[in-house]
């Protein structure tokens, strides 16, 4: 059954008939995902990680009964894969556009007032930069003493190219292990704060391997929106000391 659209707004405007369809809670999270690179069901759901499978599927379906996303069978029964079609594809310029302006222009606090473990260690796991010193198989432990104790460590696997996000021991030996707030980790990875700053203040530790803790800024990277500066702070938007009357 085709999408149906137009029955919101009663508008013909352009921008009222896109929001129907792309202004549902989650949509657009989930159209950053793909645009990312995650094409089945359960990497997409480790990139939404709150939100539950039952909606996951259900926005799937309203995005491919719109045309904006297609589903491909997998071999023999498998799972399909969830792909962008090129209207999909177009939102590219809208996600960035959103994500640009949000990184800009929206205060610090809100955004990690309650940070999600789960999402921060995925995002951090598809930007990561390999080196070619790594050892064959370098894996990073990742602890946040502060978070629930379900989503407290975190293990990056290197292997053969691949990357690979455990949220249990996988066994293998550890070559550096990091360890820092929940909070401070997500505002270093952001942009909003110096790795090295948090390092001596000792918020942040970094041990193992001296030639690969030496280096951590360079494989660990920042998040992609981590070059664009905040705003004054007297002009962004849910600003912490804004009150409302």
């Amino acid at each position: 059954m085709p999408a149906k659209v137009g029955s919101v707004y009663g508008q013909f405007c352009p921008l009222a008939m896109a929001a129907e369809l792309l202004c549902n809670r989650w949509t657009m999270l989930i159209v950053r995902e793909l645009l990312e690179g995650s094409t089945s069901f359960n990497d997409l759901s480790r990139g939404v990680p709150l939100m539950s499978r039952n909606l996951l599927a259900r926005r799937l379906k309203e995005l491919e009964a719109a045309g904006a996303v297609a589903c491909h069978a997998g071999p023999r029964g498998a799972k399909g894969s969830y792909r962008l079609t090129p209207a999909g594809e177009a939102l590219g310029a809208v996600v960035k556009a959103m994500a640009n302006w949000g990184q800009e222009w929206i205060d610090v606090e809100p955004s990690v007032r309650d940070v999600d473990a789960r999402l921060l260690m995925w995002d951090i796991r598809r930007n990561v930069k390999p080196l070619p010193e790594f050892p064959p198989r370098f894996t990073v432990h990742f602890l946040f003493p502060d978070a629930e104790t379900i989503v407290r460590e975190h293990w990056l696997v290197f292997d053969g190219g691949e990357v690979d996000l455990c949220y249990f021991d996988p066994g293998h030996e550890v070559h550096v292990e990091i360890e820092a707030g929940l909070r401070t980790m997500a505002i270093i990875w952001m942009g909003w704060e110096d790795l090295t700053k948090a390092q001596l203040e000792g918020r942040l530790s970094i041990r193992g391997d001296r030639k690969l803790v030496q280096r951590a800024r360079e494989w660990l990277g920042l998040s992609k929106l981590a070059g664009i500066p905040k705003q004054a702070e007297g002009l962004r938007v849910f600003r912490e000391s804004a009150t409302v009357t």
